[in-house]
């Protein structure tokens, strides 16, 4: 049996996350370093360990707006899905989920704790379909422009100005919260106001609720992105770029190199694309 008091302590947790929520897709308020601070505390040295516990506690719903989500960005696009971002990946949940619905897609997983990427790895070692973990900052993407099909971020920061930079036209970005259902329509009309998105739609399922903002440029023929490389580890350096300049990037012995001569390191295998991080 649970522990009541660990039970308790969850769904605390889970209403002060939905109340603060709202705050985050404030661009203002989302940018300060505090906020960020706060919510990788609470999100990873907090709760890093004991977060599938978190999910354990939604029996069974955690996943239901994301699964809402998903199925509305593949009626959307068809099979034009062939590079997908999931930002604040944490457990590796929503990679494992979008797997399903898209196995031939190049998946590209990000979190900014260390901690929380070891832990998706290993959780996704058993998905058929390739994906690559990549430590950094949601508000610093080491991406380049136009560079994926789909932008998925369940539970973290929202950064609807960088999730519309990494979009090629046409390309959807899938917003959700697992617990803050109450505040569906507030958000939809906030991720409006950024001007960023052609068709923004969402609703509230079970506790949480999902947006879908689709990036101008549905109406031409744009089929899914087609990556360089033979390899997979080719395939993703040269979807990466530095999250300083934006420079491209090359693998080197011990780490990644941009052209502007910015160095990033390997931890335990994961390249650390942060900008805070860089040699040289």
């Amino acid at each position: 049996m649970k522990n009541p008091f660990v039970a308790l302590s969850l769904f605390i947790s889970q209403v002060l996350f939905s109340i603060i929520t709202p705050f985050l897709l404030m661009p203002n308020i989302a940018r300060l370093r505090f906020t960020r601070h706060l919510i990788a505390f609470c999100f990873g040295r907090a709760y890093g360990n004991r977060y599938q516990n978190i999910i354990d506690t939604f029996r069974g719903k955690y996943g239901s707006a994301m699964a809402r989500g998903l199925a509305k960005a593949k009626e959307m696009a068809g099979n034009n899905i062939g590079v997908i971002v999931d930002c604040g990946t944490g457990t590796g949940f929503v990679t494992k989920q979008a797997a399903e619905q898209f196995p031939n897609a190049v998946f590209i997983a990000f979190d900014l704790l260390h901690e929380m990427l070891m832990q998706a790895r290993n959780n996704c070692r058993d998905i058929t379909a390739e994906v690559s973990h990549v430590q950094a900052d949601t508000f610093a993407l080491p991406l380049a422009d136009e560079s994926a099909d789909l932008v998925l971020v369940q539970n973290t920061m929202p950064c609807f100005m960088e999730f519309a930079r990494v979009c090629r036209p046409g390309g959807i970005v899938v917003y959700v919260d697992s617990s803050a259902g109450w505040i569906a329509n507030i958000a939809k009309r906030l991720v409006k106001r950024y001007l960023l998105f052609e068709t923004v739609v969402g609703e509230r399922i079970d506790l949480g609720f999902y947006v879908l903002a689709q990036k101008a440029g549905k109406d031409k023929e744009y089929g899914k992105l087609q990556i360089e490389g033979e390899t997979e580890q080719q395939r993703l350096y040269n979807l990466l770029r530095c999250p300083i300049d934006k420079s491209a990037v090359s693998i080197k012995q011990d780490g990644v190199c941009c052209n502007e001569n910015h160095q990033f390191l390997f931890h335990d295998g994961i390249p650390v694309m942060l900008a805070e991080k860089a040699e040289g």
